[in-house]
Parts: structure tokens; C-alpha cells; sequence
């Protein structure tokens, strides 16, 4: 028995040990939620989420994320109840980054553009 219990101690020992800190980050991008926002980065160029639609998403319980201009990836948000209000801004956040879960924790937020709305919305462009 107490082979078994010096064993368990050593096998977490080692899986805390191989688990990498947090680090923290500063990146630029976009809040969205995970169901609309997994695919964005399918393309060379990495396109906001439609605020509204993630905005209602979030509020039926959707996970709300940060999509990572620097990381090109998807990364869910704790640490930010205010989240929702920053929709439709492309951002630059200081977080906490746990790679192994995909998870960033929240300090501080910047907003760095005016509010882009759904494309739906916008006027087409004009054709010469």
C-alpha cells in the first residue's frame, strides 16, 4: 500500500511538473463565442464575429472567447465579466495564457477600433 500511495505522489509530481506555467501575453483580436468563432481562422485573413449574433449566443450560455490575431487561434475567456460590452471592437488584451487548456485570463482590455457591426448590416460597395 504504501508502494502505491509513494507511486500516485511521484506520477502528479511528474504531470505537475511537465504542465508549462501560464505565461503572459499581449495580443490583438477579437471577443466572439465558441460556436461561431472556431472556423476563423480558416483564411489567410482572420475576420471579426458578428457582435450580435455572439452577443446572443453568449447570453443562451455559449462559451465567450478571444480569437488571437499573434496566435491565429481560438482561446477561452474567464476573468472578464464585461466581455459582452467589448463585442464588435477589435481589441488588444494582457492575459494569462494557459496553452494546455486553450483557456487566457483576462487583466486588461484596450479597445484599438470603432465598432464593427454584422457585415449584413454594412452598405455594399459601390461599383463604378
Amino acid at each position: 500500500m504504501r508502494n502505491l500511495f509513494t507511486f500516485a505522489i511521484a506520477v502528479s509530481a511528474l504531470a505537475f511538473a511537465q504542465t508549462p506555467a501560464p505565461t503572459q501575453v499581449t495580443w490583438t483580436g477579437w471577443f466572439g463565442d465558441a460556436g461561431c468563432s472556431a472556423g476563423r481562422f480558416s483564411k489567410p485573413t482572420v475576420t471579426p464575429p458578428n457582435p450580435e449574433c455572439a452577443r446572443k449566443c453568449i447570453q443562451e450560455g455559449a462559451t465567450p472567447v478571444f480569437l488571437s490575431e499573434q496566435a491565429r487561434a481560438v482561446f477561452k475567456v474567464t476573468g472578464y465579466p464585461s466581455l459582452v460590452d467589448d463585442l464588435g471592437y477589435r481589441v488588444e488584451v494582457t492575459a494569462r495564457v494557459d496553452e494546455a487548456t486553450k483557456t487566457i485570463s483576462v487583466q486588461s482590455v484596450k479597445r484599438i477600433s470603432d465598432y464593427e457591426g454584422a457585415a449584413c448590416a454594412r452598405p455594399s460597395p459601390k461599383k463604378p
